[in-house]
C-alpha cells in the first residue's frame, strides 16, 4: 500500500494551519518540491472531511498576461476603469454566497510586480 511521506504530511498540515489565519499564503520552492501537489492534497482532503464544504479553486498563472491585463487599468481614451482577469475572478467568488473556501492561486515563477 500507499504511505504519506511524512515531511509531506508536515506540509500540508502546515499549509492548512497558515491558511486558517492568514488571507494570503505563499508556498515557495524549486520546481518538483511539491508545491502544487501540497494545494491539491490540502483542497481534497478538506472536502473528504467536509463534503458539504468543497474548495472552490481557480489556478491563474500571472506571467501569461501583460500587468494591465492581470489587474485592470484605466483606459487613457476614455478615462473608463477595464476590469483585469484578478478583479473578475474576485468579483465572481465574491458573489458567491456561502461561507466555503474559496481560493485564488497564482501559479508561477515569483515576481515582484504581481506580489505587491
Amino acid at each position: 500500500g500507499l504511505w504519506a511521506d511524512p515531511t509531506f504530511k508536515l506540509k500540508c498540515l502546515q499549509l492548512e494551519e497558515l491558511l486558517q489565519i492568514r488571507h494570503c499564503v505563499f508556498v515557495m520552492g524549486p520546481a518538483g518540491a511539491g508545491k502544487s501537489a501540497c494545494w491539491k492534497m490540502l483542497a481534497g482532503g478538506m472536502t473528504i472531511a467536509d463534503p458539504s464544504n468543497k474548495v472552490k479553486v481557480v489556478d491563474l498563472n500571472p506571467k501569461v498576461l501583460p500587468t494591465e491585463d492581470l489587474y485592470g487599468h484605466v483606459s487613457l481614451q476614455t478615462r473608463e476603469w477595464k476590469d483585469g482577469l484578478l478583479s473578475v475572478v474576485m468579483r465572481d467568488l465574491g458573489q458567491i454566497e456561502d461561507e466555503k473556501p474559496k481560493w485564488i492561486l497564482l501559479d508561477g515563477d515569483l515576481d515582484a510586480n504581481w506580489i505587491e
